[in-house]
């Protein structure tokens, strides 16, 4: 490196406990001050080989005899350029969510994005890796006591058995100790929100794969016929070296297993990543994230070239069934590339050019890659028939009539009313009033005012218009009430028009709708229910703000090309009210239904950003519209409809 203040220095050894690593190490160098010992964490310290060459350099604050985390620059010089080890990989990234209308930023996430280094750290990954899709086992962690050293596997910190101490972190149970971590955490936050919204996982990978072709024939080391066979040498086979190495006495199945990933280690050199994990917080799926991780994870291996820090990568693989059902690694340009030996996906992402050009041969020559062009996902929310004309309310009115008697109430009621000189009483009361409104194909209309002021009740005339129930209490009184004969409606009005999900679970009731397995699973996303424990959850076990959602998932299962919703957002937080609100709106726009909605949310009318608001007061009303109306142009009467969204001079 040559540049001053640089120290050419010398590993001797790594040092690192087997019931810490994941969070702190020590590597040893000699260097011209002497034999000098470097913090770290233990999943850096142990890739570095005894007596190779590294670059040192110490802050000016730096104590040679004493030095912290944040004491010193460390790289190591590799064949073809420098890599940066010390301190560790960390970037800010920016996700702005916008209105699709105007482009106007509606909220905006700021990540930052960092390799775990602390204990608090994989804590977090513990309680993240409980929602992801291919966690098998039901204890994902050990954890072990400082007094007496003793280990138990749980899902969240536990106290030792013994003696009541909390445990600290060991290491997550699924995970070898090639396993490096990056870790998302949300800035700027809301005191309700999570710190940690996601992680990624990096491993080398896979030490052998073979292809299943359609007539079930086995193909194998399908990479070395794909790209070059150095690209995945040396390995990290710990398999075959525990085989090897196995004598059935002597040490303790632990202590081989780590003896044996130590090996592993030293010789790992690959010029390939797998993505092993990539997990987001429920909450915050469907909203981009998950893409987002992704490329952080991909800047993160470009320019430290992990897990081994050694020769460059050129391509990132993945083997995920959840693929099949979520296209978020496709969108940051992932493609499919074959099946395992067992079935499973295999997914890839060129970091070279070499490596496109290795796999766009592939695609283009290979019989069965040419079926499918590197492309595994097929969206299934396909464009329903939008309504075929407007909905026309004309000059429609309702009136309530409620008769009030207390001759059956309790005597203590009875005289308590009479002091009020309540005893007989009809009340009358006026909430629409010659409410004339057109509302287009493909608009999205919101429905504002105070309690009472009518949202419900003109919703509820929409609903039974489109419906044909004309014999109701709350039918149209005066006027009229225009419906495309195309009408496909589904609504939600709390305690009166509600989904039915009985016992079954979400995914079952909404595949009973759907008929496809793929498409409820995009649905469930759509709303923010991304989480494959709330997939098999039945509506009685969720929470408030879960169950709206599932509603309205309900309602988009039914393929309606008119959506009603009531009170949209009233048991979510801000944050995720407007999420839930922006992907609705965007499929809505997107697939051609038209959406009418009440809310007294304005985060929603900001994520909904709809073409007409229409304010309700005791009786009158108020017709504003906002973005361009989605207008058929061969309508001549266009202008007059606009006119009479003018209510008449009271």
């Amino acid at each position: 490196m040559g540049e001053q203040g640089w120290l050419h220095c010398r590993v001797k050894r790594a040092m690192l406990d087997w019931f810490r690593y994941r969070w702190y190490g020590v590597l040893v160098v000699d260097t011209p001050l002497g034999e000098l010992y470097l913090p770290m964490t233990g999943t850096v310290a142990q890739w570095f080989r005894t007596d190779e060459e590294v670059w040192l350099q110490l802050t000016p604050q730096a104590d040679p005899e004493s030095l912290s985390f944040d004491a010193y620059v460390l790289a190591r010089p590799y064949e073809d350029g420098i890599v940066p080890i010390w301190p560790l990989f960390q970037t800010r990234y920016t996700l702005e969510r916008t209105s699709p209308l105007s482009a106007k930023p509606l909220y905006r996430y700021a990540i930052l994005a960092r390799e775990a280094c602390l204990e608090s750290d994989f804590e977090a990954i513990v309680d993240l890796e409980q929602y992801h899709y291919a966690s098998e086992k039901e204890l994902l962690a050990r954890w072990w006591c400082p007094e007496d050293h003793s280990w138990q596997e749980a899902n969240m910190r536990p106290r030792c058995t013994r003696c009541g101490r909390p445990m600290r972190f060991g290491d997550l149970i699924d995970a070898t100790r090639a396993s490096r971590f990056l870790v998302l955490r949300l800035e700027h936050r809301q005191p309700y929100e999570p710190a940690c919204i996601g992680y990624v996982r990096v491993d080398p990978p896979i030490p052998l794969m073979h292809r299943r072709l359609p007539d079930g024939a086995i193909q194998p080391h399908i990479r070395q016929a794909v790209f070059p066979a150095d690209w995945f040498e040396p390995p990290f086979h710990v398999e075959r070296l525990l085989r090897a190495s196995y004598t059935g006495r002597g040490r303790s199945g632990f202590e081989q297993w780590w003896r044996a990933q130590e090996i592993a280690l030293n010789r790992c050199e690959t010029r390939v990543a797998r993505l092993a994990r990539v997990v987001v917080h429920p909450d915050y799926r469907a909203d981009g994230l998950g893409q987002l991780a992704l490329q952080a994870m991909v800047d993160w291996i470009r320019e430290r070239r992990v897990p081994e820090m050694r020769r460059a990568k050129v391509m990132v693989e993945t083997v995920a069934q959840m693929t099949r059902y979520n296209p978020f690694m496709e969108r940051v340009g992932f493609r499919y590339g074959w099946e395992t030996a067992s079935g499973r996906p295999v997914l890839l992402l060129p970091l070279a050019p070499e490596a496109e050009q290795h796999l766009q041969q592939f695609l283009e020559t290979d019989p069965v890659a040419a079926t499918h062009g590197g492309r595994l996902y097929q969206p299934r929310f396909q464009s329903v028939e939008p309504l075929e004309a407007p909905i026309r309310l004309h000059r429609v009115w309702h009136r309530y009539e409620n008769r009030v008697s207390i001759s059956r109430m309790a005597r203590p009621v009875q005289t308590l009313l009479r002091a009020f000189h309540l005893q007989r009483r009809v009340i009358q009361k006026t909430v629409l009033k010659e409410l004339s409104l057109t509302i287009y194909p493909r608009q999205i209309v919101v429905v504002i005012g105070a309690s009472g002021a009518g949202k419900t009740t003109l919703l509820r005339l929409i609903y039974e218009a489109a419906r044909g129930i004309t014999q109701s209490p709350s039918a149209v009184q005066e006027g009229s009430i225009e419906m495309p004969a195309n009408t496909q409606v589904a609504a939600y009005l709390p305690c009166e028009v509600e989904p039915q999900f009985g016992r079954a679970t979400l995914i079952e009731t909404l595949y009973r709708l759907t008929h496809d397995e793929v498409l409820a699973v995009e649905i469930l996303n759509i709303v923010g229910l991304g989480d494959v424990m709330v997939y098999r959850s039945r509506f009685h076990e969720l929470s408030t703000g879960q169950r709206e959602r599932a509603r309205i998932a309900y309602l988009l299962a039914q393929r309606p090309n008119l959506l009603i919703i009531d009170e949209f957002g009233a048991h979510l937080d801000p944050a995720m009210a407007m999420r839930v609100a922006r992907k609705v709106a965007q499929l809505c726009r997107e697939q051609g239904i038209t959406l009418i909605t009440a809310t007294h949310r304005q985060e929603v009318i900001e994520a909904l950003q709809p073409h007409l608001t229409v304010m309700m007061g005791y009786g009158t009303y108020q017709v504003m519209p906002h973005a361009v109306e989605p207008r058929p142009s061969n309508r001549a009467d266009a202008p007059a409809e606009r006119a009479s969204q003018t209510p008449p001079a009271q």
